[in-house]
């Protein structure tokens, strides 16, 4: 009973972890999306001119915060990916956890929104691409050429990744929320349970230490009656010696 408590236990604090894990990866990326989508890029066409001129950000800029958003996003992505295994190959957590598939749900919709548009074709000039498992392969060299060789190509470009990212800005903002958010509702249900299963722990260990003093108090009154029967008897036993001795 102990043991499968303690595994219940255990469970639960590495959901709850998860859930640490799943917050810190999405502030992440609301940060990496918020940078992006609030830089000035991805303005419409007829002001792409005007867009060059003024340089809103230099090429190694742009490129760094397309990267960031990627990374970050592949990252929430093997977090809630369908087949994970943890260090001893074992099925993840994420199987488990119910957050998972909300956050999922919201984030791949989005970008499978978005994947369909026919304007993300254009993201391939800056080296962006998404394949069926949602993840982004970026080519840092490629937009780097692409920005400062050809800007008109690359600034339309930009346009459906600054989209996007406002959009992945917004879900994960509403992931996070900390009233209705679902993070923090399976946070809380995972603290819950593992401080209950603690205390049950705890009494269960208590009662066994309890029991465990009440049988060595017993076993030390039995040891003693043995080691006094056993003088007694050789008391005895030396007592009938004697007499034989007088007798003869």
């Amino acid at each position: 009973m102990l043991l499968s408590l303690r595994s219940h236990e255990s469970r639960m604090r590495r959901r709850l972890a998860l859930s640490d894990e799943l917050c810190s990866s999405l502030e992440t990326l609301c940060r990496a999306a918020r940078a992006l989508s609030s830089s000035g890029l991805g303005i419409a066409k007829n002001d792409i001119d005007t867009c060059i001129r003024k340089a809103p950000a230099s090429a190694h800029t742009i490129c760094a915060m397309i990267r960031d958003v990627a990374a970050a996003m592949n990252h929430v992505s093997e977090l809630v990916e369908f087949d994970v295994q943890d260090d001893i190959g074992a099925p993840s957590l994420s199987v488990d956890s119910p957050v998972v598939p909300v956050i999922r749900t919201a984030l791949f919709h989005a970008i499978d929104e978005h994947t369909r548009l026919r304007s993300w074709q254009d993201v391939a000039w800056i080296g962006l691409a998404c394949d069926s498992q949602h993840r982004f392969e970026f080519r840092w060299s490629a937009a780097m050429e692409c920005v400062q060789k050809y800007p008109k190509k690359a600034y339309p470009a930009l346009r459906p990744v600054v989209l996007l990212a406002r959009r992945i800005a917004d879900e994960a903002m509403a992931l996070l929320d900390p009233l209705t958010g679902p993070i923090a509702e399976e946070r809380a249900a995972s603290y819950s349970i593992a401080k209950k299963l603690r205390a049950q722990i705890d009494h269960v260990r208590s009662v066994v230490n309890s029991k465990c003093d009440a049988l060595e108090s017993e076993m030390r009154s039995v040891q003693s009656a043995i080691i006094k029967a056993q003088s007694q008897t050789m008391s005895l036993v030396k007592n009938l010696s004697n007499i034989g001795r007088t007798g003869s």
